[in-house]
């Protein structure tokens, strides 16, 4: 086992089949990108295995938990050949591991359920705290995504967005020769506040150009840097996460900024990404606004 490789795209996995078609996301990734790929697996998380009278089961734990990560590299070399690939068995909980990996890694890919008591949930609690506190761009794969499409990346570019999921949505686009889909939504106040009434319609053609205004503005640096991407950009009125969700139905990844929190009794991390996470037909990469 070696320690992972600066810029590598870094994979956890277990036993489930969403962590396997994680795995061959994050394989394609690494391909597609050039660079190493780095498969961790916490053995701690393993199903509880009772201790039988006199025999120490850590042993037999943590060779089945190397099985597994030798199973997995077999895998991605059978459908990659040359990619190189690197494994480590985390000597820690998996959500620490795979952040302390996150420090010198292109992303972290997970699934977004386990084999945990709670996997009937959507987003389980591994995929839960690294798009809270990773360092690097989270994708999280759910096992309902596996036949993603390549119609576009599709990126949600709120009001005042940060640069880094803008710029990472624009190189995603540009490794896959696909378009951008830049959204963008605006509430009408009178529908929110006074339901009975409605924006007139010269007022909302004039809010729909001021806000296509705006989103050109947020992603005119990364489109400079960018000009082979083609880009959709599109602006509705309406919640934000619906029309989110609704576009990244073909998508090939959907890109939202993570708006962590820091303050008591908030979410970890902003509505609209915890949303996107759990309702979007494809792939979720969340972007912490400090990456570059």
């Amino acid at each position: 086992m070696s320690s992972t490789s600066l810029r590598s795209v870094v994979v956890g996995v277990d036993a489930s089949p969403n962590a396997q078609e994680a795995l061959d996301w994050a394989a394609a990734e690494a391909a597609r990108r050039g660079v190493p790929l780095h498969i961790a697996h916490a053995w701690s998380l393993a199903p509880h295995v009772p201790r039988a009278d006199g025999v120490d089961v850590t042993k037999s734990m943590i060779r089945a938990a190397e099985e597994l990560l030798a199973r997995a590299e077999s895998r991605v070399h059978e459908r990659h050949h040359g990619l190189r690939v690197d494994t480590e068995l985390l000597p820690e909980e998996a959500v620490p591991g795979l952040i302390r990996l996150g420090g010198h890694a292109e992303m972290l890919v997970v699934g977004s359920r386990g084999l945990g008591r709670l996997s009937s949930v959507l987003i389980g609690s591994v995929s839960q705290g690294l798009v809270a506190h990773a360092p690097c761009p989270v994708v999280v794969f759910r096992t309902d995504q596996a036949e993603t499409g390549s119609a576009a990346v599709v990126l949600g570019a709120g009001p005042d967005e940060a640069s880094a999921p803008v710029e990472f949505a624009f190189a995603e686009a540009s490794r896959r020769g696909v378009p951008l889909l830049a959204v963008r939504t605006w509430q009408d106040p009178t529908g929110v506040y006074m339901p009975y009434m409605v924006m007139p319609p010269e007022d909302s053609g004039e809010r729909d150009k001021q806000e296509n205004r705006l989103l050109l503005e947020v992603l005119a640096a990364a489109r400079r840097a960018h000009p082979e991407v083609e880009l959709l950009p599109r602006v509705t009125v309406g919640d934000a996460t619906s029309a989110l969700v609704d576009a990244s139905s073909g998508a090939c990844l959907t890109v939202v900024g993570a708006e962590r929190h820091r303050h008591r009794f908030a979410m970890p991390i902003g509505r609209v990404a915890q949303q996107v996470l759990h309702h979007a037909h494809s792939p979720v990469a969340v972007i912490p606004h400090g990456h570059s």
